[in-house]
């Protein structure tokens, strides 16, 4: 028995492709994304012993660089060289060691068994919950925020039904 746990939030927002995310990330739309750490990934890990963190889709870096300043020896990568620079750079100015790469979620190798925590915010979560469910360790923890059916009425692509996260991730327990 895994004894793994799944903690998940839906919200509203989309991911959208890499040449999509570049020039947001360059700042050429203004001041777009928060740079603050994701509000739920900061309530789910509030208790939990640091340990080795994969932020999937990690965009500018703001959780990468948020689970670095808690103590997690974090890696993160994105396919928007723009995002995983901006997060090299914001990291290196605040005196932090995190691990990037500029690479998509089929290219990325998970491993198997290597992660304490991970992450996943307004990512293709059914496409790689395999690769996930193999990466993470016994004890650890998934964080999945997303868009459910019921965000259509603001956002057209809702991606999640009531309770499909557990079929997606068999054996994790919800925590929340």
């Amino acid at each position: 028995m895994r004894f793994s746990c799944l903690l998940f939030a839906f919200c509203g927002i989309a991911l959208a492709q890499a040449d999509q995310y570049n020039p947001i990330f360059r700042g050429e739309a203004g001041d777009v994304f928060s740079r603050k750490p994701n509000a739920f990934l900061v309530e789910a890990i509030r208790n939990r012993k640091p340990g080795s963190a994969l932020d999937v889709g990690m965009g500018q870096g703001r959780n990468t660089i948020y689970l670095a300043q808690q103590g997690w020896t974090v890696t993160g990568f994105d396919p928007a060289d723009e995002g995983v620079r901006r997060a090299e750079v914001d990291a290196k100015r605040l005196g932090l060691r995190i691990s990037t790469a500029v690479t998509t979620i089929e290219q990325f190798d998970f491993g198997e068994n290597c992660w304490d925590l991970i992450v996943m915010t307004y990512v293709p979560t059914k496409a790689v919950a395999p690769k996930v469910h193999r990466a993470l360790r016994p004890g650890g923890a998934v964080v999945v925020e997303d868009r459910h059916l019921d965000t259509r009425r603001v956002w057209p692509a809702g991606i999640f039904h009531d309770n499909e996260l557990i079929s997606i991730f068999p054996g994790l327990r919800v925590l929340r």
